[in-house]
């Protein structure tokens, strides 16, 4: 992985949790999602009329970006489900809801036969393994490995994000392949924004807390979007330069981002042992960098 491939992966990253860091805040979680999408889309289509003048993608992109966007949905939206129950701290739920880095190198291997290298695939595991060290919720000083805790349902909810997450991150890689990488992602975000319009149109409560969401946090709204399309642009950005599996690897930086954020912001508890599972987490980065 380039120099330049890995510093969009690192930004990316911190985009990426900020926008959660805003998500876990929200009251309506699932209404301030399509809010900052609304955002992404107006700037999105803003940005390309100036770059374009007219979006236009083939049939096969369009339908790739539909595919990836129905996975990334779901994604988000299990996020959302995670952060707003009582046990979902954000340094808990952020970690398990990126663990798609687990599954993304062999479903890479499957279907698109990308390899990776032994160093590659190690720091991938130490970046996993610092994830897993987050959930442990015992101070640094009496940890002792145990069975994620299925039963609870934020642990469910964030591990099933992770996995439907890897999903989407195949089919944009060959979508990224297919088209220029801003069209993609324009397209990618539109289709997002109106599988989840269509998901607040079916219950008659969400949808009238949609002008009430952005007349309420406007500006928490706009920052959101903001945050939303720059972490979706450099990420399918560092995509289209390296593999998959490694830009994938590499932004678990975003877990440190998101302890920190937990542990100093949202004043949650286990800040040290989650803030030595975050390095292990870099260091993994480090041997993805190598590799």
């Amino acid at each position: 992985m380039s120099y330049f491939a890995l510093t969009l992966v690192i930004f990316s990253a911190l985009m990426h949790s900020s926008y959660n860091f805003a998500y876990k805040r929200s009251k309506i979680k699932v209404v301030y999602l399509w809010a900052m999408f609304s955002v992404s889309v107006f700037i999105m289509t803003v940005a390309a009329t100036f770059r374009h003048g007219f979006i236009f993608a083939s049939p096969k992109t369009i339908l790739l970006a539909s595919i990836a966007a129905l996975f990334f949905t779901l994604y988000q939206i299990y996020t959302g489900k995670a952060y707003a129950l009582a046990k979902g701290d954000m340094s808990i739920v952020y970690p398990l809801s990126i663990t798609a880095p687990l599954y993304i190198p062999f479903l890479a291997y499957i279907f698109i036969g990308e390899r990776v290298s032994l160093t590659t695939f190690l720091g991938i595991i130490l970046a996993l393994s610092g994830t897993y060290l987050i959930q442990l919720n015992v101070p640094l000083s009496k940890i002792k490995l145990k069975r994620i805790d299925l039963k609870e349902k934020h642990i469910r909810y964030a591990l099933f994000a992770g996995f439907i997450y890897s999903f989407g991150a195949i089919v944009d890689k060959v979508g990224v392949g297919k088209h220029d990488f801003f069209i993609y992602t324009y397209w990618v975000i539109l289709i997002m924004f109106v599988y989840m319009t269509i998901n607040i149109m079916r219950n008659k409560e969400l949808s009238k807390q949609i002008f009430y969401c952005h007349r309420d946090s406007l500006f928490r709204v706009i920052l959101g979007g903001v945050l939303l399309t720059l972490s979706f642009l450099s990420y399918r950005c560092a995509m289209q330069l390296t593999q998959v599996s490694a830009v994938a690897g590499a932004r678990q930086i975003s877990s440190l981002f998101g302890v920190l954020m937990g542990i100093f912001l949202l004043k949650e508890p286990y800040g040290t042992l989650r803030f030595f599972a975050t390095l292990l987490i870099v260091l993994g980065v480090i041997l993805i960098k190598i590799g």
